[in-house]
């Protein structure tokens, strides 16, 4: 039986239960356990818990995932699992959009991917982004003209640092669901856009008019705020119902209590109003090194005196890992595979 997802469930008020073999979602309705339901039974009434919500990931790569494992799970209604994935009401298959990897080899061997992904894009004044664009232009492409990404990133991963012209801003509708992720990499890169992003992010959504294709750069930025002030300026201005902040792999400041005292009380606010919740997710790691998370050594007591919640991801995938090799839950150093991956969506 297919993982389902422990957000999804925090959204559908369910009790998060972690036994030694695996993560176990026990809903405080009994009949539903009594009954027994089948993957797609559960799969369905976890769709239904998405009705009506906002839902907001800021963070890194790490969380970027977690946004697009839900939003799939928004758009077609069961967890990408398998190696090829549907992609399209047609019956079309693709390679699994949780790692970037996957796209980009199926590029470079020949494989399918949508013509429209690999389409020539000549714009004057945009900037390419190589595997990287096709990799974001296939992530958008599969979610059906629901999603706006002011999305670029040239060139391959080479360590950390400011190197990419590194932009991730996604916005994903369908019906009254909103899920939305913003890129920050800790001390390295704050919040950053090629365009105001806040008319998608209103309770009527509005139309954006990009200046370039998604994958490419227009070669400067409109805007750059810290991430204190982007979460009070924009993120409360979506009215998010759910918050979920990580700083994951990037430097953070964790000894700098004027910055996490701010954004503890940044997040508190921004879900003031709709009388939402915010979370501080912790990191999944692999045990054949020491450990690498910087957010790990951060005080999360002042989060939680604030109201926030810790979501506790890291211990999510170590219950679910068990004995079983490191990989088979990550792709590299960083990344979850999809098993791993969509437990936390």
């Amino acid at each position: 039986m297919a993982p389902r997802g422990p957000f999804a469930a925090f959204l559908g008020a369910a009790v998060l239960i972690l036994p030694t073999a695996g993560l176990v979602v026990r809903d405080r309705n009994a009949s539903h356990t009594a009954k027994r339901e089948s993957s797609a039974e559960r799969d369905s009434r976890l769709h239904s818990c998405l009705s009506g919500k906002r839902i907001v990931f800021i963070g890194p790569s790490t969380s970027k995932f977690d946004y697009l494992a839900l939003t799939y799970f928004a758009e077609y209604g069961n967890w990408p699992q398998a190696e090829q994935v549907a992609i399209g009401a047609g019956g079309e298959m693709g390679p699994n959009p949780l790692y970037e990897w996957n796209v980009r080899n199926v590029l470079k061997a020949g494989g399918y991917l949508p013509p429209d992904v690999k389409a020539v894009k000549d714009v004057a004044g945009c900037n390419k982004g190589g595997g990287t664009e096709t990799f974001m232009r296939y992530t958008n492409h599969i979610l059906h003209n629901h999603e706006v990404c002011d999305c670029h990133q040239n060139g391959d991963w080479k360590g950390v640092g400011d190197w990419y012209n590194s932009t991730e801003n996604r916005v994903y509708w369908n019906g009254n669901t909103m899920i939305s992720y913003f890129q920050w990499f800790g001390d390295i890169v704050s919040p950053r856009g090629t365009l105001d992003i806040t008319p998608v992010l209103g309770t009527q959504p509005a139309a954006l008019n990009m200046q370039c294709p998604v994958g490419q750069f227009p070669g400067q930025w409109a805007w750059t705020m810290s991430l204190q002030d982007f979460i009070t300026n924009v993120v409360k201005f979506a009215s998010p119902t759910h918050l979920v902040i990580s700083a994951a792999f990037w430097p953070s400041p964790p000894s700098t209590d004027t910055f996490w005292d701010g954004l503890a009380q940044a997040g508190a606010s921004a879900v003031q109003t709709t009388g939402g919740q915010v979370f501080w997710r912790t990191t999944p790691q692999r045990t054949d090194h020491p450990p690498t998370d910087p957010s790990s050594n951060v005080d999360t007591t002042r989060f939680t005196q604030s109201g926030w919640k810790v979501y506790p991801a890291q211990q999510i995938v170590a219950a679910f890992q068990g004995q079983r090799h490191n990989d088979e839950i990550y792709y590299d150093f960083t990344h979850l595979k999809p098993a791993a991956a969509n437990l936390l969506a």
